[in-house]
């Protein structure tokens, strides 16, 4: 099984501004009885620990749709990625909603009180956004679908009436030839039909060039829409890296590769040390700034068409290095261990300083991809076990059955 670290974890209520479900929810709080209540008291704390997993899970669904947000028409990422995040911040910490005007002298809005219609309208407008882009792009898809299907109706169109005239100019030379007439009128006939089936044949070329040429633009433009969308599905929104699924398509074909010419390969897996506690200090908006400055360093380190970065966890990256033996991978993840402690960020007036940890593993014969990764994913483990900002090269072989 793959081994994964913590990534960004929703942020749990700080002892400051922890509210009962009541509060949160904008109900009165309960008065309390003047005789004893017969509720249980098992069952009062239940229903506050359920109230709190509920705003968690709200507010953990926002930021996934702040960090993998899709394209809107008329909305800018960026801003509706901080919108996200200030929507989370004001379900969980009661902090003014984005367009909310900043209470004074305090960052909080009323105690207890959410705007749930606000959140409710975000995540609609959000939905509908995203349908109406991809219907967009759908139907400007299909009209370059229709436009090259309408070059081929009239390309076919063109050549039935060419085919026409032609059949029509031999017989008008069978004519000619079972008839009797004068040998000075027959040849002025034949030239001048052979001048016209040539005039025909050379409209036909022209014709074709240019719907050849027509029909090569329009393929030019299907071509690039979709591997403009195919790149952008294999994409990571955040860091613009490979996602996962760029890197199980790149690992799976690495391991082909490798079996057809035994050329030497090797990953690298990159995991931020201590980044949870970051998040949950600083807030994800901090992360997110860490994970895009960790992204820039690694990619600037490896610029060879060879190599392959990707972000496939929450602080995890890994990076496919073909033709590099295992010593060579070592080598250069030393170069990431140290460009990722030079990386110092300022975040909110905090000055932030970074290290990582790094398993390596070099691609065997016997490999799969699932094992190649599982390998990198235990000297990983190794590292992170060893004290950190170091770099383990993974065992050689299958990994271990579980017992």
């Amino acid at each position: 099984m793959y081994h994964y670290y913590p990534g960004s974890a929703p942020r749990r209520y700080s002892t400051v501004n922890r509210r009962t479900p009541a509060a949160m929810f904008g109900r009165k709080p309960r008065e309390p009885a003047s005789t004893p209540s017969t509720t249980p008291v098992a069952l009062i704390e239940g229903d506050d620990q359920l109230g709190r997993m509920a705003v968690d899970a709200l507010a953990s669904t926002l930021r996934s749709m702040r960090e993998f947000a899709l394209e809107q028409d008329e909305v800018d990422l960026d801003t509706f990625r901080e919108h996200a995040e200030a929507w989370a911040r004001h379900v969980t910490l009661g902090t003014p909603p984005p367009g909310a005007a900043t209470l004074t002298g305090d960052t909080e809005g009323p105690t207890g009180w959410r705007d749930w219609r606000g959140i409710r309208q975000f995540v609609r407008d959000y939905c509908q956004g995203t349908a109406l882009h991809a219907s967009s792009v759908t139907s400007d898809l299909r009209d370059v679908i229709w436009v090259f299907i309408r070059n081929f109706s009239q390309a076919f169109t063109r050549d039935e009436e060419s085919d026409v005239q032609i059949r029509q100019q031999i017989a008008r030379l069978e004519r000619l030839v079972v008839e009797d007439g004068a040998a000075a009128d027959l040849k002025r006939e034949v030239l001048d039909v052979v001048g016209r089936l040539t005039q025909a044949y050379e409209e036909r070329w022209q014709n074709q060039r240019q719907q050849m040429a027509a029909l090569d633009q329009t393929v030019r433009t299907l071509g690039d829409a979709l591997e403009s969308a195919k790149k952008e599905g294999e994409t990571d929104p955040l860091t613009r890296v490979g996602n996962r699924k760029a890197l199980d398509t790149y690992l799976e074909r690495s391991v082909e590769i490798h079996r057809a010419f035994r050329q030497p390969c090797s990953v690298l897996l990159v995991d931020l040390d201590h980044f949870k506690d970051l998040n949950d200090t600083l807030g994800h908006a901090a992360g997110d700034q860490v994970l895009v400055a960790v992204a820039k360093t690694i990619v600037l380190l490896f610029l060879p068409k060879n190599d392959f970065v990707a972000r496939f966890g929450g602080d995890e990256f890994a990076v496919v290095l073909r033709e590099t033996a295992v010593q060579d991978a070592v080598r250069l993840a030393d170069r990431v261990l140290a460009n990722i402690r030079a990386c110092v960020l300022t975040v909110d007036g905090q000055r932030v300083t970074l290290s990582c940890s790094i398993g390596a593993a070099a691609l065997e014969i016997a490999d799969t991809p699932r094992s190649w990764f599982e390998r990198a994913d235990r000297g990983l483990y190794a590292a992170k076990s060893a004290g950190r900002n170091q770099v383990v090269v993974g065992p050689p072989g299958p990994a271990p059955t579980p017992t």
